[in-house]
């Protein structure tokens, strides 16, 4: 009797712990099912719902994209669409896919030009050979100034220091040019004497040029400093083959007698108070030298470098896009194997459009390359 006693002791110990596991395994299967599920939904919604710094291409273009044409901030451009005879600009959202119409004309559209802060888009169209309209439209695509003027093409540059201000050449087929002083506030449009048509804003009230000696060709030539009234024209460098300007920097191209295969590129303050220089090799062309496409951001100086010195018809090297920090004097290679296209890059340098239509997208902080356009 005893013995039989511990058996069914036994036996009842052993269904009751059987039991417990069972139920304990129920459990623990239920949790591994739940867990999974709710993993599985999670990188359902992860896959739908995209990361907040991924391009959205455009995919819904009315008409045959013509090119991108800038930036209105770090996450707007601006781009320009053919529709038979219609052409139309729009601010296009890159990490939304937004979009809204800026403009639309029946004159075909020949450039676009955004203002330093985005405050007004200027688009130049022309209904003639022999003319231009010149209409600055603001965000919300409300037109501010709609200008005609005879041109057969023209030249335009903000003014960096007022977005109000603008120094515009026109052209005659000839090339002959009338420059002029822009106040889009105003509405004024007001001639102005200078002896060549490609300047760059130095301050608010001052413009740079080279000025050619138009009797005895040069590849250099002296950099001259003058106010928008026409007065007080004075030399401030000597031998300059290339000028350029940017808000409170100015930025000189020459190239050394001791080093022709070398372009120093010298980077001033607005006082003419050097910063620094970079030195690049460059490529020779049949009567001058190729400078390759840039832009300016906040902080940096981008542009494209070859890899070494050559003739620009037969470089093959590929280039390497860099940015330069004009006032740390520190450049830096972004992405090598690049090709020499134009450039347009975001005002924090986070992002450039690149191509001859500025029809790619660089991300800078991945080094990815992507299409603007769904292809």
């Amino acid at each position: 009797m005893k013995m039989i006693k511990i058996t069914y002791r036994c036996q009842f110990l052993f269904l009751f712990l059987f039991f417990i596991l069972w139920i304990t395994g129920c459990e623990e299967a239920e949790k591994t099912k739940v867990q999974s599920e709710s993993k599985q939904k999670q990188e359902s919604s992860e896959e739908s719902v995209p990361p907040a710094n991924a391009l959205v291409p455009i995919r819904e273009i009315k008409g045959e994209f013509q090119e991108a044409n800038g930036w209105l901030s770090n996450e707007v451009i601006v781009y320009t669409v053919n529709a038979g005879t219609n052409s139309s600009v729009y601010a296009y959202h890159l990490f939304t896919g937004e979009q809204h119409l800026l403009y639309e004309t029946s004159v075909p559209i020949v450039s676009v030009t955004i203002s330093p802060n985005g405050k007004y888009v200027l688009i130049r169209s022309s209904p003639g050979t022999y003319e231009s309209i010149l209409t600055a439209v603001k965000e919300n695509g409300e037109i501010v100034l709609d200008e005609s003027l005879s041109a057969f093409d023209m030249a335009v540059e903000w003014n960096p220091y007022d977005e109000e201000s603008l120094f515009v050449s026109a052209f005659t087929e000839d090339w002959d040019f009338t420059s002029y002083h822009m106040d889009i506030e105003d509405g004024r449009l007001e001639e102005i004497k200078i002896k060549e048509p490609f300047a760059k804003w130095l301050d608010e009230d001052h413009l740079l040029y080279l000025g050619w000696d138009k009797d005895n060709p040069s590849l250099f030539a002296p950099l001259i400093m003058q106010s928008i009234s026409g007065e007080n024209e004075t030399k401030v460098m000597d031998n300059i083959f290339q000028v350029d300007s940017q808000k409170n920097k100015v930025m000189a191209i020459t190239v050394p007698s001791e080093e022709p295969g070398q372009a120093v590129y010298t980077f001033l303050d607005n006082r003419f108070q050097k910063q620094s220089t970079m030195t690049v090799p460059h490529l020779t062309r049949f009567s001058d030298w190729l400078v390759p496409y840039y832009d300016w951001t906040e902080d940096h100086f981008i542009t494209f470098q070859p890899l070494y010195s050559a003739e620009s018809d037969t470089y093959a090297g590929g280039f390497q896009l860099i940015a330069f920090n004009s006032e740390k004097g520190v450049k830096e290679v972004l992405m090598e194997g690049m090709e020499n296209t134009p450039i347009s890059c975001s005002p924090n340098g986070k992002a450039c459009l690149t191509g001859f239509y500025l029809e790619e997208v660089i991300m800078l902080d991945s080094k990815n390359k992507v299409p603007l356009l769904e292809g």
